[in-house]
């Protein structure tokens, strides 16, 4: 009985993170099979255009506000905290403005006058965010981010049951809109539960404004960076293949998105506030408590997708029809790359956690450099598999570049690193080599199970 109440831990910061990011994407898949009944593919649309214009606007005016309050020596005082949460405030509300008084241009962009509307209904999920209070922060801080993981959970529900509710009335994108809202807005008064004793306050340290802009000059450049590397594949794509193969691609992306966010969100949130308290207490021992505390979480950020990689063939065998085969191919190899931005994400995050924030630019000046030319190369020598290895190998040069910096701040563990690239390997093959067996085991019947079923 001890060994289930070790993995399955409410309490603990690695399962609650997992449990309630893995929940989260089974909840927004099975919203979706409810609302495409109820909405129409335009109003989809419509919502997707306003909240690719919110990241844009949120990623560009991004302080490194969570990263600094969770890392400095002063993140605990009351001063320090409200200076931060001042700017942030202000950041919220300048942002606001932006989208409410720009909506009109924004519309006329598009051609389409109902999207002023809905813009300036949806600027409001910026001042809900302002007021929020500094809460779940400091509870990632404090390690225990499970606070802020159910709360994430709860309002996902709430905002689900919401939406699904309006819709059936509305029948239009105001409903999803709405839901937003709602879900930011149950946020922003969740966070008054937590360390009251903190509260909010407008304040001006001259010290906490100073690190704050100081990091901001390293992650306010990268988040320019970091739109054109999120927006690169799906614009070169376009620009290089046809609607079938762009849609190939989406559904691997798909299929692979919950993986790469559970990685990307436990680096994030629970190994990142893990090495900045190790860096707090005692820079001496940093190094040795990453590779010993954090085995687990750092395993299962390589064998999850490792395994995704090895039976991607059997998975769309089995799940899709005919049309989709290149699904397959397409998913081991950005399985294999993921395995890859598991290793950057961890080194990542430590090496911030130890004040060397300019990695943080650095790297997508890397990424930059490397992933883009090498990408384009791979597509006018090979095609689109040409494109999808050799954008693999334009991520190891960042791997080596992280390897390199953990190596001369004293932070890396080679053989650590090795070993765990090595299990990674391991279960690739393994999982290739089953995945092999149950396509020649399984009877034909059995495989494009979507298609028969569609059929019948």
């Amino acid at each position: 009985m001890r060994f289930p109440s070790r993995l399955i831990n409410f309490k603990g910061e690695l399962f609650s993170s997992t449990f309630t990011y893995g929940l989260t994407a089974v909840i927004r898949l099975g919203s979706s099979l409810v609302l495409t009944r109820l909405l129409s593919p335009e109003a989809y649309g419509i919502f997707g255009i306003l909240f690719s214009f919110l990241f844009v606007v949120e990623l560009l005016s991004d302080v490194g506000t969570v990263g600094l309050l969770v890392r400095h020596e002063r993140g605990n005082d009351l001063k320090f905290i409200h200076t931060v949460w001042t700017v942030r405030l202000i950041r919220c509300t300048i942002n606001f403005c932006i989208i409410f008084f720009g909506a009109p241009l924004i519309a006329a962009l598009y051609k389409t006058p109902l999207l002023t509307s809905a813009f300036r209904t949806l600027s409001f999920w910026f001042l809900f965010m302002g007021a929020e209070s500094m809460s779940f922060i400091l509870a990632q801080r404090d390690q225990r981010a499970r606070i802020s993981n159910y709360a994430d959970l709860a309002s996902s529900v709430a905002m689900t049951i919401f939406v699904i509710g309006v819709a059936s009335v509305l029948k239009n994108h105001f409903a999803l809109i709405y839901g937003a809202l709602l879900q930011r807005a149950l946020l922003m008064i969740a966070s008054y539960f937590f360390y009251r004793n903190i509260g909010v306050g407008l304040a001006f340290d001259r010290q906490a404004l100073t690190e704050q802009f100081r990091f901001a000059r390293y992650v306010l450049p990268s988040s320019l960076l970091t739109i054109v590397l999120s927006q690169f594949d799906k614009i070169v794509l376009l620009k290089l293949f046809n609607f079938t193969i762009v849609g190939v691609y989406g559904v691997a992306q798909n299929m692979l998105a919950p993986i790469s966010g559970i990685i990307i969100h436990n680096a994030r949130v629970v190994l990142y506030a893990r090495c900045s308290g190790y860096f707090r207490l005692n820079r001496e021992n940093a190094r040795s408590r990453y590779y010993s505390e954090n085995n687990r979480l750092l395993m299962i950020g390589t064998i999850l997708p490792a395994m995704i990689a090895g039976f991607s063939q059997s998975i769309v065998s089995i799940l899709y029809d005919a049309r989709y085969a290149m699904v397959g191919p397409i998913l081991m190899i950005t399985g294999l790359a993921t395995i890859l931005v598991a290793f950057q994400y961890a080194s990542e995050n430590l090496l911030v956690a130890s004040g060397r924030s300019y990695v943080v630019l650095l790297s997508n000046v890397i990424r930059v450099c490397t992933i883009i030319p090498a990408s384009l190369l791979g597509y006018y020598c090979f095609g689109l598999y040409g494109f999808l290895w050799f954008n693999l190998a334009g991520m190891v040069p960042l791997l080596l570049y992280f390897f390199w910096e953990q190596k001369r701040s004293g932070l890396l563990n080679l053989a650590s690193e090795i070993r765990r690239m090595g299990v990674a390997l391991a279960v690739f093959l393994l999982c290739l080599a089953a995945s092999q067996l149950v396509l020649k085991l399984f009877p034909e019947g059995w495989l494009h199970l979507g298609l028969k079923r569609a059929l019948h």
